[in-house]
């Protein structure tokens, strides 16, 4: 789950946003997921002692297994369901898809992720117990109680994930931030693209891919399209310190919004867009995307 901030050069306007992270595109390493069982089996350690603790001093006896087994199993299901959180966080981004769509696919997530771990971690209890000489049972209260004591542990659990994850990612994201900001000092933060009598201020990073068109560079974004009197050339010079690269010898692609590179038999090759488009390199330029 690295998209760097720029500063701009002599071509520049500064006071734009910064481009929030791309969650979808980032990807933990492994150290980050060992910290995170700990933290999980931390609190399983908190909330299974803390049980202990009041059922003995209401007279409860409890053999220490069932607790084990209870809280190991709630939080071997939310670890082996977060990776699907994570990638499901990074497609509801608000700039392609609005808020209205990312409220709604945060309440659906939220729901999914209860469905799994409810689910999942009972039928683990009804396959475990019967192996340590115990029956599971899902207790006297109605089914609906059960499930919103649960689901409401479930919802905060989603949201904090859903909030850790990008907020991880905007983090571990910094320090290739500072590198390229050294390296790259003329990177232009936004483009001035004239329209007769308008100019129009485009973010780089919104720019998906660009094609040159004659004596034009045809700017293609999510929603809409741009001419800019401009030589393919002098753009890939322009934007090369922001990950846009040549995939064929008149079109320009930003590397931030590729999901896949699929080959062919003569060596060319299709590039498929995180917005589905689909748009053909040369064998040429094909090692500039590895």
């Amino acid at each position: 789950m690295n998209a760097p901030v720029m500063n701009g050069g002599p071509d520049v306007t500064s006071g734009g946003p910064s481009q929030p992270p791309e969650i979808r595109r980032f990807r933990f390493p492994w150290w980050l997921w060992a910290a995170y069982a700990g933290l999980l089996l931390t609190v399983a350690a908190m909330i299974g002692s803390s049980y202990w603790i009041e059922a003995g001093r209401v007279g409860l006896a409890i053999p220490v297994w069932h607790i084990l087994v209870n809280e190991l199993t709630s939080i071997v299901i939310v670890f082996a369901v977060t990776p699907l959180v994570f990638a499901w966080s990074g497609r509801l981004d608000p700039r392609r898809i609005g808020w209205p769509r990312v409220l709604l696919g945060h309440a659906a997530g939220m729901i999914a992720f209860g469905i799994a771990h409810i689910g999942g971690m009972t039928l683990l209890r009804f396959a475990i117990y019967p192996l340590l000489g115990g029956s599971y049972d899902l207790g006297d209260d109605p089914l609906v109680t059960g499930l919103i004591y649960e689901g409401r542990k479930d919802a905060l659990s989603y949201l904090s994930m859903a909030i850790g994850v990008w907020l991880l990612a905007a983090a571990l994201r910094q320090p290739a931030v500072l590198v390229v900001e050294r390296s790259s000092p003329a990177a232009p933060r936004r483009l001035e693209i004239r329209d007769g009598t308008k100019r129009i201020f485009l973010d780089p990073a919104e720019i998906l891919w660009a094609e040159a068109a004659g004596n034009y560079v045809e700017l293609h974004l999510a929603n809409a399209s741009h001419l800019q009197r401009q030589t393919l050339s002098s753009l890939e010079d322009q934007l090369a310190a922001l990950g846009f690269v040549r995939i064929h010898r008149s079109r320009l692609v930003n590397r931030r919004h590729v999901r896949s590179i699929a080959g062919n038999d003569s060596g060319d090759f299709t590039v498929t867009l995180d917005d589905g488009r689909q748009i053909s390199g040369g064998r040429r330029w094909r090692d500039a995307l590895k």
